[in-house]
């Protein structure tokens, strides 16, 4: 996976930038709603703004993607030793 150093600081800084714009606003959700936003919710928000304005953001989005398709746990690998264990 190619990034490019110099974009991806610009994309940290804008994508900052709106997190920090945003953040009050998402915490004033959380209590007026039942529901707490949640960190994925946040997360598409950015992205979406991005489209939305017409922001580039190649280098950032690939590490996104990367660390979204991470298993959040290890679950499915130890159910996997459980069930050798038990043959």
């Amino acid at each position: 996976m190619k990034i490019n150093n110099d974009e991806l600081f610009d994309e940290v800084v804008l994508a900052k930038e709106y997190l920090q714009s945003n953040w009050e606003q998402w915490k004033q959700e959380d209590t007026t709603r039942d529901v707490i936003i949640s960190s994925e919710e946040k997360w598409l928000r950015l992205v979406g703004h991005f489209k939305e304005n017409h922001i580039a953001a190649p280098n950032l989005i690939k590490i996104f993607e990367y660390a979204f398709c991470l298993p959040g746990t290890s679950a499915s690998v130890e159910r996997v030793f459980s069930l050798m264990n038990n043959a």
